[in-house]
């Protein structure tokens, strides 16, 4: 009977749900920095990163049929930086990403209670950065903002607690956020826990 009703639930209908854990900007890198501060003249730079941070999400779904869902979310992956020191001046930068998207999200079963499932899709993100410095540093620009179709996929695991309630874990990248006026594409991964709600 547990089987029946689990698969029943899954058969179509209208879902929303909430998840939160944990991003980390997989490009954002001290070495990095502290290399282009190198190149660019500047002596001794030493950086620090700030690469994660707490992201959220919510979600609304569609179930076409037990394999096949069609998702709108709403993502903010956080904020992240770096800080570097130079002889005679520092520099930092922070950069921030959200944003809205859809996905298809492909499940698979592995027992009446448990299964997989992958997804792919877009996202409409805004990708905020500001950047300052002091002393013998100079920057062109102060602050930056993208609006862009960023790339989205990533896998789960799914565990229906009831016909109406079910558990995900996540984890899910995000790419080309952001552009020249932030500079640069930012990167991003996000492992989150949460749960959809089944009407």
């Amino acid at each position: 009977m547990l089987a029946a009703g689990t698969a029943q639930a899954q058969q179509t209908g209208f879902y929303v749900g909430a998840g939160i854990g944990q991003s980390k900007g997989t490009n954002v890198d001290a070495n990095d920095v502290s290399n282009f501060l190198r190149e660019k003249g500047y002596a001794n730079p030493a950086t620090t990163a700030d690469d994660r941070d707490t992201s959220y999400r919510l979600t609304a779904g569609y179930q076409l049929n037990p394999a096949v869902a069609v998702e709108a979310i709403y993502a903010d992956l956080g904020r992240f930086g770096t800080r570097s020191t130079v002889t005679n001046g520092t520099v930092s930068a922070d950069y921030k990403a959200k944003g809205y998207g859809v996905d298809l999200v492909l499940s698979a079963p592995l027992n009446p209670q448990f299964s997989v499932f992958g997804r792919v899709g877009v996202l409409q993100a805004k990708t905020e950065a500001d950047f300052r410095s002091t002393g013998v540093v100079v920057l062109n620009a102060g602050r930056g903002s993208s609006n862009k179709t960023a790339q989205h996929y990533g896998l789960g695991l799914q565990f229906d607690l009831t016909k109406a309630v079910a558990l995900r874990a996540e984890v899910e990248r995000f790419r080309k956020l952001g552009d020249d006026s932030t500079g640069g594409e930012l990167q991003a991964d996000a492992y989150s826990l949460g749960a959809i709600f089944r009407f």
